[in-house]
């Protein structure tokens, strides 16, 4: 790369690292300047000291001009993280424009069609993510020059970002295992106790929490229900556990995936025990401050924008703890790099720098709460995951909250593979939700029915089962 230094700032400014493959950064070579300039002839020692320069140059990002191209929802993080990296890299410019999830994907499509426009890298929400790798537009980062190693990652974000065929098109922007939050004055009164672990054991399995669910709405005559409503319930948790390859190109096999899944939420929802907040509504979001429900699926991205965004006075009242047997993914978003992008080693450097191990990573975690799918930032004694302080832990009544996600949730947490047709069937999942929702006496059976029915409509090629 030919080095020019200029500044660019569009829609919002930020800067990328120089890291190779997911490592740490290169040495500045100050020392060894040093070193040269004690024991060498004066014109070693300027020699040396070019070196040192050269390599401070590289090590500083003062490389060719480049300007990385992203899209994103979350203004925020994008504006910090990006100028956060242009002022270690100032040779490195940012073209952001901020996007709503809702209109990401059709807008990505548009810029596909065109042969232009497409951002250098891409993000992809959980919603539409199979859709986005499905395009043929990605590339594959366990090949040269990328080489991410399957064990560098959790193997729930090796799975998020697969491929079909064993690819890796994705990395997490921040990793997504759950388990429930819940009020601690809520558990106080309806559990006896907020203990954590003490509340895990009484909701280890779907039966025993069905029974406390019981317990709470006639103790709290209907006023609190220990899960917020049915689509909360069925998109949110259930169709996120117990994950499987049920998908074999248009042969799907809905019934061993789904079945058990739709039995609990039938179960439940047939009682009369879950609240009538239903995902992505006003009644939810304010829910959290009104004291009406016990427990919240609670991904490390929830702490900001379910809780905390919500529930403001809330600090100290919060507490997490493991959901009904396994840990499951909720939500999430893939970070790619655009195959057509004449930017590749730009946008790699950032991302690894911003998401994979470099101190990008740390800076998102201090000031976002945003924590990396690689394993390599949480090891050893000294990880500042596990030692400092995040930024909800005193939210939460002081609990280690990312000692807690990583070391009792996500060892439990499975991911499933996403496709397009995993994304078709995960609209379908969320008509029958609804139609749960405004049919209490749905059974399980007649669920999947119209689980098959909403699925081959989108995919009217596909074999069910």
């Amino acid at each position: 790369m030919k080095k020019k230094v200029l500044a660019l700032f569009l829609a919002t400014v930020m800067v990328v690292p120089t890291l190779s493959a997911c490592g740490g950064s290169s040495d500045s070579g100050a020392a060894k300047s040093d070193t040269a300039t004690e024991e060498s002839t004066s014109d070693d020692a300027a020699a040396a000291t070019d070196d040192a320069a050269a390599e401070d140059a590289e090590a500083s990002g003062s490389d060719e001009e480049v300007t990385l191209t992203i899209w994103d929802w979350d203004e925020a993080h994008l504006t910090h993280m990006t100028e956060w990296y242009h002022e270690k890299h100032p040779n490195v410019n940012f073209e952001t424009l901020v996007v709503s999830t809702a209109d990401y994907f059709q807008k990505l499509q548009s810029a596909v069609a065109s042969g232009s426009g497409v951002p250098d890298i891409i993000l992809s929400e959980m919603g539409y993510r199979g859709k986005v790798f499905d395009l043929g537009i990605l590339e594959d980062l366990y090949q040269a020059p990328y080489n991410v190693q399957p064990d560098d990652m959790f193997d729930f974000a090796n799975k998020l970002g697969a491929g079909p065929d064993g690819q890796l098109y994705g990395v997490e922007q921040q990793i997504c295992p759950s388990g429930f939050a819940y009020r601690r004055d809520l558990a106080k009164e309806y559990l006896g106790t907020d203990d954590p672990d003490e509340i895990a054991d009484m909701i280890s399995d779907w039966d025993k929490l069905y029974d406390i669910g019981k317990q709470v709405v006639e103790k709290s005559g209907g006023k609190v229900t220990v899960l917020p409503g049915t689509t909360v319930l069925l998109n949110g948790i259930l169709i996120n556990q117990d994950v499987s390859d049920y998908i074999d190109g248009d042969t799907i096999d809905l019934t061993t995936r789904y079945k058990n899944v739709l039995d609990i939420a039938a179960k439940f929802n047939q009682a009369g025990i879950l609240g009538k907040q239903e995902d992505s509504t006003p009644a939810l979001n304010n829910s959290y401050a009104a004291g009406e429900v016990l427990f919240y699926p609670c991904a490390p991205w929830s702490l900001k924008w379910g809780i905390g965004s919500n529930d403001p006075e809330g600090s100290g009242n919060w507490g997490l703890t493991k959901a009904p047997g396994d840990g499951f993914t909720y939500g999430g978003t893939s970070v790619s790099i655009y195959s057509g992008s004449e930017n590749k080693e730009a946008a790699w450097e950032y991302i690894q720098d911003v998401y994979c191990t470099g101190d990008g990573v740390k800076e998102a975690y201090e000031q976002f709460g945003f924590m990396t799918g690689f394993k390599a930032p949480y090891e050893g004694t000294d990880s500042y995951f596990l030692t400092e302080d995040g930024q909800y832990d005193e939210f939460f009544g002081g609990q280690k909250l990312a000692d807690y996600f990583i070391n009792t949730i996500a060892i439990t947490t499975e991911g499933q593979i996403q496709t397009k047709n995993e994304a078709n069937v995960r609209s379908a999942l969320s008509s029958v939700a609804t139609q749960m929702t405004g049919n209490p006496d749905m059974t399980a059976d007649e669920a999947l029915e119209a689980l098959k029915t909403e699925t081959q409509t989108l995919i009217p090629g596909a074999t069910l089962k």
